[in-house]
């Protein structure tokens, strides 16, 4: 027992020199973080105020039909994160990554404080929702260009040996502005009238959201430029001279990559959204638990995961990023739909918890080694337009639409269960393709 304790003891006390040296030795990784946080913080708000959106600028004599509306607009700021992964891919790659982090974040910050300006469709009719669409649509292109650039920024100027590490906090940065948008749901629910909740408090959050442009001024003045990353890469014969086009490069040398990278993050893109963020819209929608309790559990399941991540990251460093990585694909894949049943079967916030803290410490493991793992993948003068464009895909193309395809799904069917069969093929589908990688360019 002494010995165990001991050895529990000394990978803790690792654990913290190797996060504050990397902290205190890499700005970059600091930054990364906060670049992360503030843009999922603003991009999570609207998942989070579903209901409330889908009364104000939705408004239909069937609850439904309005929330199955609403989700519609959240799926549709998913559409458009690959084009952004390949404009500012180009940026990052042929410019640089510094550029194209705060062009990202710039255009994160103005439709998200012009959402919260927006009038409801009581005061301009259709006109609000079709520019509650167009803003939305501009939140994806926005984090489309962010989404991976920061992992990127954080891997690439890390010490060799923390880059795991490094990479975890930006995803604990992405993880963390979930949490402040979770935060920012559970205050405004608990503390405000519905009245004053409908009026006006749905507003402030994303108003606060524009402080991811303050974000970006920090980058731009504490992050180096860069010279263009084409002439650094050391596996220029592969490519032609007169060919400088990063997506043209990932098309014919790299496509394998790309989608075995997609498959890896469905456990990013689909496991965070039904297993965290859609839960909370389950529970009270179709197990009818009660929403305070469930925001209040949402809130403290998420604080576990962000504090969990850094030490995942720290543990893909000394054992292996994708040898952690396969151990949570079989988690998903063994623990989704009995954890699933046994909640539908005994519906209660007791159960609820438990089902929420396992799948954070889930996904927490994913989130600490994803990004080491996505990176490595490619190599350094396509890296951040392949690296966005696999992330972006999947959570695209199965993430944003996730919660969508389950709601109609259930509504058609009545069957309950549904979201721990989608997490289950989550998993079977990561391990696969983890399975089938060799190569590493890190």
């Amino acid at each position: 027992m002494s010995g165990h304790y001991h050895h529990n003891y000394g990978t803790i006390r690792a654990f913290s020199a190797n996060l504050f040296f990397l902290i205190r030795h890499s700005r970059a990784s600091l930054l990364g973080a906060l670049s992360s946080a503030f843009e999922w913080y603003d991009y999570a708000l609207f998942g989070y105020f579903t209901t409330v959106i889908a009364r104000l600028f939705f408004p239909s004599t069937d609850p439904m039909t309005a929330l199955l509306s609403s989700f519609a607009v959240f799926a549709s700021g998913f559409a458009m994160r690959p084009l952004g992964a390949i404009i500012f891919g180009y940026i990052g790659d042929r410019v640089g990554r510094r550029h194209a982090l705060v062009l990202s974040l710039a255009l994160m910050a103005l439709p998200t404080v012009l959402l919260g300006l927006l009038p409801t469709y009581e005061h301009i009719g259709i006109w609000a929702t079709y520019t509650l669409v167009l803003l939305r649509l501009l939140q994806g292109l926005a984090v489309g260009g962010n989404y991976g650039g920061s992992f990127i920024v954080t891997i690439e100027n890390a010490p060799k040996g923390y880059q795991s590490l490094a990479g975890s906090l930006a995803t604990f940065g992405t993880l963390g502005g979930l949490f402040l948008g979770s935060s920012a749901a559970f205050l405004a629910t608990t503390y405000l009238t519905e009245t004053d909740l409908y009026q006006f408090g749905w507003r402030i959050p994303f108003l606060l959201g524009g402080f991811s442009g303050f974000v970006a001024y920090m980058i731009r003045h504490f992050i180096p430029d860069e010279q263009s990353l084409l002439t650094t890469e050391t596996n220029l014969h592969h490519i032609s001279h007169n060919d400088n086009i990063p997506i043209r490069q990932i098309w014919q040398h790299h496509r394998e990559s790309v989608l075995k990278a997609i498959g890896i993050i469905l456990i990013d893109g689909v496991g965070i959204y039904l297993a965290l963020v859609f839960m909370a819209t389950y529970a009270t929608v179709f197990l009818k638990l009660p929403a305070a309790y469930v925001l209040a559990i949402s809130t403290a399941a998420m604080a576990l995961l962000v504090v969990c991540i850094p030490f995942f990251g720290y543990l893909g460093d000394v054992k292996g990023a994708r040898k952690i990585l396969r151990y949570v694909s079989l988690g998903f894949l063994i623990l989704s739909l009995p954890l699933y049943l046994m909640l539908i079967q005994n519906p209660t916030i007791g159960i609820f918890a438990i089902l929420q803290i396992i799948f954070a410490i889930l996904i927490a493991a994913a989130y600490g080694v994803l990004p080491v793992t996505v990176v490595g993948l490619f190599p350094k003068n396509i890296r951040y337009t392949a690296t966005g464009l696999a992330f972006n895909i999947s959570v695209a193309a199965f993430g944003g639409t996730a919660p969508l395809v389950i709601i109609k799904l259930i509504d058609i069917t009545g069957a309950l269960w549904i979201p721990g069969v989608a997490l289950m093929l989550v998993g079977m589908i990561s391990f696969f393709c983890l399975i089938r990688c060799k190569q590493d360019y890190l």
